[in-house]
Order: C-alpha cells, then sequence, then structure tokens
C-alpha cells in the first residue's frame, strides 16, 4: 500500500520520476522481449547458414564495376556504426505501438528468412583486397576480416536492416522529423560504406533494398503482426494457468 501510494506521488510531481521509470513506460516489457527475439534469429541465421558453406559451392559475385571501386578504409567507421544504430533504431520503432512494432518485427523475421534461403540456396562470396600499412583504419579492417569471412553476401543484411530502421520510422509519430532524416542519411553511407571496404558488391545492395520493401509489404499486406499478438495471447495462457 505504501508503494503504491510512492508510486502515485511519483506520478503527481514529475520531478521526482526517476530515468529508469521513464525508460519503463516508453518502452515496456513487450519491447524488450521483440528486441531479443529478433536478435536471437538474426544470429541463427548469420551464423547458421556459415556451417553447411564447406560442403556448398560459392558463387563469385566480382564484376568488373566492382573491381573499380576503390578501397577505402575510413568507411569502416560507418560499417561498424551500424551494429550500434540497429540496436537503437529496432528499440525506437518497436516501442512506437505494439501494432507497429510486432509489423515491423514480422517483417525482420520474413526478411531474415528471405535471406536464409538466398544464402543456402546461392552461397555468395567475393575477392577481397589485402590490408597493407598501418593506422587505425586499416588495423579495423584487419579485424573485420578477421571476423566475419565474404559469405552471407546477397542480400546485405548491412543495407536491408538499415532500410527496415528507415521504412520503420515512417509511421512513428514520437520519433522526431530529424532522427528520420538520419535514418535515410544512414541508409545512403552503408551502401556507400560496404562497397569501400570490400565486404559487399554492387548486386548486393539492390537485392537488400528488394528483400526489405517486399518483407515490409508481406507483413502489412496479409497482417503479420497478428502472429505475435497470438504467440503473446498463449503465452499469457500458459502463464495464468
Amino acid at each position: 500500500m505504501e508503494k503504491r501510494n510512492q508510486e502515485e506521488e511519483n506520478i503527481r510531481d514529475p520531478e521526482k520520476i526517476t530515468l529508469l521509470t521513464r525508460v519503463s513506460r516508453r518502452f515496456p516489457p513487450y519491447v524488450w522481449i521483440t528486441f531479443i527475439l529478433v536478435l536471437s534469429l538474426q544470429m541463427l541465421v548469420f551464423y547458421g547458414t556459415r556451417i553447411p558453406l564447406p560442403s556448398l559451392t560459392l558463387h563469385n559475385l566480382d564484376t568488373p564495376l566492382d573491381a573499380m571501386i576503390p578501397f577505402l578504409p575510413e568507411w569502416v567507421v560507418i560499417y561498424f556504426w551500424c551494429y550500434f544504430s540497429w540496436v537503437v533504431g529496432v528499440i525506437l520503432i518497436v516501442g512506437e505501438s505494439k501494432e507497429h512494432g510486432y509489423r515491423f518485427a514480422a517483417a525482420y523475421v520474413l526478411a531474415l528468412l528471405i535471406s536464409c534461403a538466398a544464402f543456402l540456396i546461392w552461397p555468395a562470396t567475393m575477392t577481397r583486397p589485402e590490408v597493407t600499412g598501418q593506422g587505425f583504419f586499416r588495423d579495423w579492417m584487419r579485424f573485420l576480416y578477421r571476423v566475419d569471412s565474404p559469405t552471407n553476401l546477397c542480400p546485405s543484411l548491412h543495407v536491408w536492416i538499415t532500410y527496415l530502421c528507415f521504412r520503420g520510422t515512417a509511421g512513428c509519430r514520437t520519433i522526431p522529423r530529424w532522427y528520420k532524416i538520419y535514418r535515410f542519411v544512414l541508409l545512403i553511407l552503408v551502401c556507400f560504406s560496404i562497397l569501400f571496404v570490400k565486404q559487399h558488391v554492387l548486386i548486393d545492395i539492390p537485392a537488400a533494398l528488394v528483400t526489405g520493401e517486399v518483407s515490409l509489404w508481406l507483413s502489412s499486406a496479409f497482417r503479420m503482426e497478428r502472429v505475435l499478438f497470438g504467440i503473446e495471447k498463449i503465452l499469457k495462457k500458459r502463464k495464468r494457468s
């Protein structure tokens, strides 16, 4: 009873509302559960599809146009920045509303399934340059090449995840306009980055954009958010029983 009275007093007095309270109200438990779900599936697809690669024939996607694109190690900053931007982007979009968040998450999962099929049915590779010289950016490039093999290229996860985060903000009323512009600019930079650091080839970009847009369309057209609402309903019933 005393705890409840304290909470009501905090609500009446905004100055007493802690940062944790504000965050918990803006991002309720379903946001974090959904985020963990899509992140887990992404890791499963990305690393799981690499297990059968030794027994599969890899298709080299290099073209003369790709050979003309310069190797610019400085763009590795954008490449790594994406990981942080995805976390923030997904949480903000899912936190907009449960319906909007579930629809976005469904599109995310569909894009992962499309990517998984592409990686297994038509596994691709490319030729990467040897990183020579010293310096911060070249050291990070060597690290990137060491931890990420030139596989799982088409469609580019870097591009379609960034694209989904850009498109996902379109229907968000709580997200400011400057952030939506930032997501668009970041999408353009990411498309350049994956080419300049020689982690992808040109065809991976349109393939990724199509993957993202098709997934969004399917999720919206078939109201795929109902699947997640259904799962939530089942879990709540089991919890009560």
